[in-house]
């Protein structure tokens, strides 16, 4: 049975690639095994979240592309609660990992695939070039701003008007890009390999103290344009500049963000957005 704990915070939310996952304990150097289970019938599977949200477990992704990630040790489920729950009250089997770790272990890292995963997207996103949109306005970079907010007349964001001094400990893998049009991604947790930064920020925007949260599988970026831009379609503005949603969805929030009077975006507890 499941209690009525809340999601205990160690726990992973697995939204890359199941394959790259198993890549990547490839290289770490650890066992796993590709199980087949039904909740109704595998009682020894243990979830570890007591609360989920009904309308996440009617959109679950039941195939083996979107596995349940368990701990060797004791079934213990790390990720994939809203699946797990689905599959139990369709009563049909599901695919699962089990990883040749202890609970404390397997969870660590998985938070560290996910975590790296995450940065390495965002650090792609830096090499953005915004060329189709300065054609597409005559020239003027600045007009691709001003056209969203043009169309986004239910827009009601203001800005901070103090500051809010902050020094951060940040690490990156690869130098700064002085040129980037969306600045330069920062993890929060130490990793190997990576560069340590201590950066300095006059007036740091940080998303948990606008109330922003995202549940498994969401991403920062597309919470942040939903709230911000909620009348704009990236996805079919993508079509027109030839390049992908995502990178005109961190453009404008970038844009945006020092429009505002902000000079960095903290996502959450691993990562970080130096802006100009």
């Amino acid at each position: 049975m499941i209690d009525q704990r809340y999601r205990p915070p160690f726990l992973p939310q697995i939204s890359m690639p199941y394959e790259i996952v198993l890549q990547k304990l490839d290289e770490e150097g650890v066992k796993y095994e590709i199980i087949e289970i039904n909740p109704n019938e595998n009682d020894d599977i243990n979830p570890l979240q007591g609360i989920t949200f009904g309308d996440e477990v009617e959109k679950a992704n039941i195939d083996d592309n979107n596995p349940i990630w368990i701990a060797g040790d004791n079934n213990n489920i790390c990720d994939g609660h809203h699946r797990y729950i689905f599959a139990l009250s369709n009563n049909i089997p599901l695919k699962a990992v089990k990883i040749g770790l202890n609970e404390k272990d397997a969870c660590r890292l998985l938070n560290k695939i996910q975590d790296i995963y995450e940065y390495e997207q965002s650090r792609g996103m830096e090499e953005v070039e915004m060329q189709g949109a300065i054609n597409y306005y005559g020239g003027d970079e600045n007009q691709f701003l001003n056209s969203l907010e043009e169309d986004n007349t239910n827009l009601n964001v203001s800005g901070d008007t103090g500051t809010n001094n902050k020094t951060v400990i940040g690490y990156r893998k690869d130098p700064i890009k002085e040129n980037s049009v969306v600045g330069n991604f920062f993890m929060l947790k130490p990793v190997e390999g990576f560069d340590k930064y201590e950066i300095e920020f006059n007036n740091l925007l940080d998303l948990h103290s606008m109330g922003v949260t995202y549940k498994d599988g969401q991403e920062p970026l597309d919470i942040m344009a939903k709230i911000w831009f909620p009348n704009i379609n990236f996805e079919k503005i993508s079509e027109q500049y030839g390049m992908p949603s995502i990178n005109l969805k961190n453009k404008a929030i970038a844009e945006k963000a020092m429009k505002l009077g902000y000079d960095g975006i903290k996502y959450g507890d691993t990562l970080i957005q130096g802006l100009k």
